[in-house]
Order: C-alpha cells, then structure tokens, then sequence
C-alpha cells in the first residue's frame, strides 16, 4: 500500500470512530418529505454512516453504484474544463437521488447521497445537503 493511500486509510479509521455523529446528521434529512434513504461515504464510495426507512434500498450495494456514476460525472466535467462536479441528481418515474462532493479539493473528500420518493421535496433535500457538508467536515477533521 502506497504511502497516499496509508494516510487515506488512518484519515477514514477516524471516521469510523465517528459514526454516531454522522448517523445523527442523516437524521436531519430524514425528516424531509419523501425521504428513503441518505448516507455518507468515502469519495471511493465506502459507507461511513447511512439511515434507511425503505427496506428495498441498500445503501451497502446501491450507494457504491450511485457513487461511481458521480465519480464518472466528476471526470467528465473535468475533461470539458468545469471542474468536479459538486452535485448530481438523477430523477425517475418513482424517485429522486441527489449525490453531493464535499469538494476534491478539501480537507477530506467525501459524498453524500439522498434518496426520495418521487414526490420528495428535492429542493429542501438540496439545501439540507449543502447545509451538512461543513458541519460533516467539522466532525471528520
């Protein structure tokens, strides 16, 4: 393991210990209309903390792929010179699902995903995520 990757590792084993805190963050989402499910999660897409109140929705499994379409979104608009992505929605027939970036350039680099239904109130979803990125970043520095 490289050295880069060692120091990622130690940063998100401090993480780990901080679960609770995170959980107590998604709590906030939970009480927006429509909400499924939220987490937050590596950049590379590992599960730090998450809330679920729709039992078809793993986070573990669908949170990872979620977490690479953004990744790609984030490559994407880097080659077309607008830089990373900081949010993603992607709206179907019977939901919504946000993806947010604490920024690849910050402190430590990490997403959030929500999940609605499709009656969801997806604006509020967007204000709540954008509202928890720093104290998230508080809790993990």
């Amino acid at each position: 393991m490289g050295k880069k990757r060692a120091e990622k590792k130690d940063t998100y084993e401090h993480i780990e210990e901080e679960e609770e805190i995170l959980e107590s963050y998604l709590s906030q989402l939970g009480k927006t209309n429509g909400f499924k499910a939220a987490g937050i999660m590596t950049h590379s897409g590992e599960i730090l903390a998450g809330e679920s109140n729709d039992p078809n929705i793993d986070l573990y499994r669908v949170g990872t792929t979620f977490n690479n379409i953004f990744r790609t979104a984030h490559e994407a608009s880097e080659k077309i010179g607008l830089e990373s992505c900081l949010e993603l929605s992607i709206k179907t027939p019977k939901g919504i699902i946000i993806m947010r970036c604490s920024g690849v350039n910050a402190p430590i680099h990490f997403h959030l995903i929500a999940i609605l239904s499709s009656m969801g109130n997806q604006a509020l979803a967007k204000l709540e995520l954008e509202k928890l990125i720093p104290q998230i970043m508080a809790s993990l520095t």
